[in-house]
């Protein structure tokens, strides 16, 4: 098992506090310290902040690609890796048509939008995720600006695989994002039964999960 990235959640507030940025980057070193000590292999470190229609307000959703680039350039000098400034809001619609600018005005900040959530499917949003789907797909010649954007159906905040990240506390706090299909591989390579093999995929998870908790 690896862990693919430690991500952190905060509110970063706005205009931007840059102390706590430097919060999260010194939280992160040493969180990756400790895994790293415990033997897990860390391959990245990240951010998450709460949606930024929220962030910026209604009023200053013009400014995300600044925004973002503060960001981009303010993580690296902490030593994270990648942030996600959330989701585009149902609520408010002008927040999906500002995205593909603000993924071309920086390199390393990820975002959603969400096109459904327990209370239905928002078909003006589906179409409001496409067309940035649409918009971002020549930013890069390969296509992978579109790696930046998610469209969300019902992702709940605080899970830390991105680009679908975000956070809606005020109170920070982190997520351990984990590649462990080499445990599943390992827990049945030598077991005869789906049975054995099932208990014996339980054990190793709840090994790894004590270690990590």
């Amino acid at each position: 098992m690896k862990i693919r990235s430690i991500t952190y959640f905060c509110d970063p507030k706005y205009p931007l506090e840059e102390n706590i940025l430097h919060t999260a980057g010194d939280f992160l070193s040493k969180a990756r310290s400790a895994y790293e000590a415990a033997g897990y292999e860390v391959q990245t470190t990240r951010l998450a902040t709460i949606p930024f229609p929220r962030l910026l307000g209604e009023k200053h959703l013009a400014e995300l690609p600044k925004f973002a680039n503060d960001v981009s350039k303010l993580i690296q000098s902490v030593g994270i890796a990648y942030a996600s400034a959330g989701p585009a809001l149902p609520e408010l619609p002008n927040s999906y048509r500002v995205i593909p600018d603000a993924i071309a005005a920086s390199e390393n900040i990820f975002f959603g939008g969400v096109m459904a959530d327990e209370t239905s499917i928002h078909l003006a949003q589906v179409k409001a995720c496409a067309d940035v789907i649409v918009k971002c797909a020549p930013l890069d010649p390969n296509g992978f600006a579109n790696l930046r954007f998610a469209a969300l159906a019902n992702v709940r905040a605080g899970a830390p695989f991105f680009p679908a990240a975000y956070w809606n506390a005020d109170e920070p706090a982190f997520a351990i994002a984990v590649e462990s299909a080499d445990v599943a591989v390992s827990a049945f390579r030598e077991e005869k039964t789906l049975e054995d093999g099932r208990s014996a995929l339980v054990a190793e998870i709840t090994e790894h999960g004590q270690a990590i908790a």
